[in-house]
Order: C-alpha cells, then structure tokens, then sequence
C-alpha cells in the first residue's frame, strides 16, 4: 500500500467513530463531551430542522431509535429492546461487552458465548437458525450477520420483528455497532468510552513502529478444500496496515464470487516474494494445516519463498486477525507488532 493511502487508513482508524449509521432518538443517552474524537458517530440529518413535519417526521420522534443497518434497512424501534436475539457470536459478544443483554443467540462450532450469556437460549446454529423457536421467543429485535442471514428477512419482515444486519470486519464496523449497540443497551457514554481507551492503547503500539520499515506480505486464506489470497476488508490485514506493512496483493483482481479477495497463484507470490506470509484458517486448524502441508509445503517454488525460508510463514490466531476481537483488538495489534518487530518490543509495551 502506498504511503498516502495507508496515511488515509490510518485517519480512518484513528479519527474516531465514522459517520456510517444515522438515527433519530427521543430518549437516546448523550454523548460523551470527553471524547472529543468520537462525537460525531451518529448525527441527525442536517435538514432535519428545516423540513415540514410530516407523520413520519412525528412517528420518528416518537420513537426511541431509528438506524440503517448494513444493508441499506431502515430499522424502527418504538421503544427500548427487551428481548433481543442476536444470531452471530461477534456480534453477541460486542453487545454484552457494553453491557447489552440478549434473550437468546445462535450458536457456531468452535465460536465463544459470553460469560453471562451462556444460559440464555438457543434458536440453532448460526448457518441453521430455526425460525420457529425464534418467533415463539417473541424477539422486540433481531440482529444477524449481513453474510449469514440475509435470507431470514422475508420471514421476520412478515412477523413485523424489526431485524438488522450488520458487517463486522473492520475497526470502523466495531466503531460504529459498539456506539450503536451502547444506544440499544443504554450504555453510549461507556461504549464511547471504551472505544476512546482502545484507540488510545492502539496508538501506543503503533507509535513505536520504525519509521524507515515497511515490510511487505500477503495473507492466505486457508479453508479444507481451498485457498484463496485476502485483498482487502479483515481485521488481520488492517492491523498489518496500522503497523505500516505493504500488502502486496491490495490491487489484485478480485475473485469473481468475493471482491475481498483474489484467486490463489503460487507464481504470483514466488514472483513478489514478500517478507512474510500470514495465513487465516477457516474452521479447523487441524484441517488447515492439512491442507498447507498438502497443497504448499510440498511445492519446490512454495519452500524457494524468502518468507518461508526465514521463518516467517505465520499461521494467525483466527479469534484475532479472522474474526473481528472487538474490543480486545488492541491485543491484536500488541502481538502482531511484537512478530514483526521484534527488536523494537523486546521490553515489552
């Protein structure tokens, strides 16, 4: 990545909430005047006070919080959720880590359930949500993963259950659901809070990168029957970003099924030959390094690799560089920093 757009990321991550989800609140919590970065996450629309008031102008006012989800939704919520249901664990465990509840939650294999969630009920597995249990629970809220649930809209559209979708992927994903989810909780002033500490313990780490160093990489996505290289849009490669790494495969062709990523090419990468290579294992890892050793390892021009010859073909800690650790991205940061600049953070933070 050039010099100037990894500038611009690092504004992006490091200027506080973005502007990505707007509402209309009657009784939503103030926001927080210390942080001074962050203030400007939600807004109402400037014209608001300039046009006629309209029914639905009175209903929104009417209304304890109106946002747009990730897809473009409108979401009305007449008054403060209850009973929220939420169907991915990311986003389950962002909500209780501002002091949101739910009633219930799907689950995934491999994936962790909060401490205090760990007794609310289940309505099936994150891919096979059962439907039935879900609407006998009489949820106020549904909130779900634009990639997994997309497919249930028609379904709580027709039970008149307010249902959200949300990406979380980037640290301007958690910056944005973490406000929004404070709101929902009424906890804004601790989600904002709270992001406030976290960009501040990210700014530490990224303060102490050697300015003359930008190390080049790529990072593999590794599942048991495929490989593919990641372009863009995970956490894993934004933290590399933030650490001033070059991500060699950001304008490759994307994949024709995913534009975050590109297909697999050995030659490509043999020919770049970068100083390291990262790898994301989808699913198990036993399963992964099966395929690493089968496809890879064996490979003559895969062992000829600078990265690999020298140690530094990594497999990442899926629960930090894969899925998105919310607030405990800052430990995402500490230990990529601490793998790629050894000599720097020997002593530590």
């Amino acid at each position: 990545m050039h010099a100037y757009k990894r500038q611009n990321l690092l504004r992006q991550w490091s200027g506080g909430l973005l502007a990505g989800v707007m509402f209309v609140s009657g009784c939503a919590a103030p926001s927080n005047p210390a942080s001074d970065n962050n203030r400007d996450a939600l807004e109402l629309s400037p014209s608001a006070e300039s046009r006629p008031v309209s029914v639905h102008d009175a209903e929104e006012r009417e209304s304890f919080l109106t946002f747009e989800d990730d897809t473009g939704r409108e979401i009305r919520l007449p008054e403060q959720p209850q009973r929220i249901i939420v169907l991915s664990p990311q986003l389950l465990d962002l909500l209780y880590s501002v002091d949101g509840h739910a009633i219930a939650h799907a689950t995934s294999p491999g994936g962790t359930v909060p401490d205090e969630a760990e007794r609310i009920e289940e309505v099936g597995g994150m891919t096979t949500v059962n439907t039935e249990k879900l609407l006998a629970l009489k949820p106020d809220l549904v909130i779900g993963s634009v990639v997994f649930h997309r497919e249930l809209t028609a379904i709580l559209d027709a039970s008149n259950v307010p249902f959200a979708l949300f990406n979380l992927s980037t640290y301007a994903d958690l910056q944005q659901k973490a406000v929004l989810f404070g709101q929902l909780s009424g906890t804004e002033n601790k989600a904002r809070e709270a992001l406030a500490d976290l960009d501040q313990e990210i700014r530490e780490w990224t303060a102490r990168v050697p300015a003359s160093d930008a190390p080049t990489f790529i990072m593999l996505n590794v599942t048991p029957n495929s490989l593919s290289v990641q372009r863009q849009d995970t956490v894993g490669i934004e933290v590399a970003t933030m650490l001033h790494m070059n991500n060699l495969a950001e304008t490759w062709e994307a994949a024709s099924d995913s534009p975050s990523t590109a297909p697999f090419s050995l030659e490509k990468i043999v020919e770049l030959n970068p100083d390291y290579v990262f790898i994301l294992i989808h699913g198990a890892r036993e399963d992964g390094e099966k395929k690493i050793q089968s496809d890879l390892a064996s490979q003559p021009a895969w062992t000829s690799l600078r990265a690999v010859k020298e140690n530094r073909m990594v497999i990442l800690p899926s629960d930090r560089f894969l899925s998105n650790p919310g607030f405990r991205l800052s430990e995402s940061v500490e230990y990529l920093a601490k793998l790629v600049y050894p000599d720097t953070y020997e002593n530590g933070h």
